[in-house]
This record gives structure tokens, sequence and C-alpha cells, in this order.
């Protein structure tokens, strides 16, 4: 009931994921073999197909050698120990399920017979699939996503009253917006990019690499940069990636030195143009840093009524291989919330 298809069939990986005419970005190949090069880490993806009768569902995820973890690599071998992870962004089950039971039973069957320790996953906020998820799950944070199945102006006045302010002072100095899907202004994308993570003190993980952009632009169909231009100069820019019926703000920021122009509501409101001309259903803002901070507030007067849960799921297969590896690190204080805890 379930196939594996490799990273390396992309062509039957990727026919399969447009097979479904709703489908996400994220389970495209391009999107995950950019990953798989970012790191050995970040593991082996591999997209699942599960057919039963009528019903049918893709799922991705990464197949991680627990011994390229560097806080148990000298106790563990390769090629021994494996668990699983979706994609970062968001995952799991995608497609046409009534007997959830059924897949659920399928899929630890698969995940034993392969032994795998254990998975985690960041639920997709469009399906119910963590509705019937039968690991643990549970919800920390919230996403914002904003309607595109509505007018324009009914939801140009369904932003709050400061973003249609900043909106207007914005058009004020004239700015521009390029809309483009190659590597043109790619020098200008990781100058505001890595200046923005810079002042946010963003973690490493989140410093991707020029060579992870030029793989992420070799999905032209699914990727768009939007550039904000001030006098000549490129000021905010941001990276959207889109599916079939959704697009997400993925990556970027602006230039500190023109907050004052409001280039980010600028760009958003062209982005949100853009993507309803598309004919797409939602364009996902994300969360903020963490918890809903204040990158998560403004991010909601753009959709006040948009707020979605995200959910997080956790499984384990092999408990006793689970705690033997967690025993590996018994002497250190580990974050108890941090799953697979061997990992924290």
């Amino acid at each position: 009931m379930i196939k594996e298809i490799v990273i390396e069939n992309h062509k039957e990986w990727d026919s399969i994921v447009h097979s479904f005419e709703d489908y996400e970005v994220f389970y495209l190949s391009g999107y995950s073999e950019a990953f798989m090069k970012k790191s050995p880490k970040n593991g082996t993806p591999v997209l699942l197909l599960y057919e039963e009768g009528e019903e049918r569902a893709i799922n991705v995820v990464f197949k991680r050698d627990v011994a390229f973890d560097e806080k148990i690599s000298e106790a563990v071998e390769k090629n021994r120990y494996f668990d699983l992870i979706t994609p970062y962004g968001y995952g799991g089950f995608w497609g046409c399920i009534s007997d959830w039971n059924m897949l659920n039973q399928e899929y630890t069957k698969y995940c034993v017979d392969n032994h795998y320790v254990c998975e985690f996953v960041r639920f997709e906020l469009f399906t119910d699939y963590y509705k019937h998820y039968d690991g643990e799950v549970e919800t920390r944070t919230h996403n914002v996503v904003r309607s595109l199945e509505i007018p324009l102006d009914e939801m140009w006045m369904d932003f709050k009253q400061k973003v249609r302010k900043n909106v207007k002072k914005a058009n004020n100095y004239n700015l521009n917006c390029i809309i483009e899907n190659t590597d043109e202004h790619l020098e200008d994308f990781l100058r505001i990019y890595y200046g923005t993570m810079d002042r946010t003190n963003a973690e490493d993980e989140y410093y991707f690499s020029r060579s992870f952009f030029e793989d992420l632009n070799g999905m032209k169909e699914n990727i768009a940069y939007f550039h904000v231009v001030y006098e000549g100069k490129i000021i905010s820019s941001e990276l959207v990636i889109y599916g079939g019926e959704n697009a997400y703000s993925y990556l970027g920021g602006t230039d500190k030195d023109y907050f004052d122009v409001r280039p980010n509501d600028f760009l958003k409101y062209e982005i949100i143009k853009w993507a309803k001309d598309k004919g797409l259903r939602n364009f996902v803002l994300g969360g903020g840093y963490g918890a809903d901070d204040g990158i998560y507030q403004y991010k909601l007067c753009l959709a006040p009524h948009g707020e979605k849960n995200f959910y997080i799921g956790r499984k384990i297969f092999d408990r006793k291989t689970y705690d033997k590896l967690v025993s590996f690190r018994s002497r250190e204080t580990l974050n108890q919330k941090y799953f697979p805890l061997y990992r924290s």
C-alpha cells in the first residue's frame, strides 16, 4: 500500500505530486533536494505514495542517520539507527483519505519494517491529518493565513488601519516592485536577507547559503522573488514559494535604513495582489520567531481573522532503541521539550 520514490527519480516523484491538483510546494523533489544538499545531517528525502482502492495520499520524509548528530556520533555507528522528520515548513500525509486507521496501520508497519526509531511531523495547515495522527500531537504557536477568496477591495478593508496607512505612505515614495523567478537580483536579496538575520539575531539554521537559494531557483514554476525598488535601489525583498492553491512567505527582509518609506507593507500587498491574480486561494504569512511575538502580531494585521494553529506530532516506533539512544546522553541536562530527546 505504501510505495517509496527515491529523490534520484525526480520525474516520477514530481509527476506523482502534480497528480494532486491542490498539491503543496513542500512535496516537490526540488524543495527536498535543496535541503538534502544543505547538510548530510538533514538526511535523505523519500516520497511515500499510499494507495488503497480509491484512497490516495503522499508524504515526504527525511530519513536521518542518527550517527550524523555530533552529540552522540561517537557512541553510534553509521547506517544503523535512523529517524524521520518532515521537511522544513509543513508536511504529513496529503490526499484523499477516509479510512485514517488503515493508513496509520500501514504507515506504522512501514516504519517498523524499515527500522525507523521515531518521527517528528510539522503538520500541514490545510489538512486535518493532525486530528487522525496516532502519535502525540500538540500546538505551541500560530500561523497567519491571508485568504485570497474575497474581492480585493474587501481584503483591503480587512487589513488593520495601520497597514492601509503604511501602504499609502509607501505609494507617496513612488516605490516599484520587481517580480521574477531568476537569479538576476540574488545578490541584492542575499544582502537584505543576511542583514535581516543579523539584526534579529537569528539562529544559525536560518542562515541559508547562496547555493541553497540557487537550488531552489531551479523550481521556476513554484517560486517568485519580489523586490521593492526605491530611487534605483532594492530595499526590501522576499522569496515566495507556491503550489497548486497556496503561496507562502518564505524568506527575505528589509534594509533597515529604509524602514521609514514602509517598503514591507507595500511588498506584502504586492504579493497578495499577485497571488490573487494567479488564482491562488491563500497566502501564508507564517508565524513569529517562536511564540506569538511582535513579528507574528505584525503579520496578523494583514489577516486579522486568519489565525491558524500550527501542530506538531511525535511518534516512537522502537521504544527500546529510543531509550538506548537517550541513555548515551543520560549524564547531560536535556531539553525535555525537544524531540527526539537524544538530539536535544
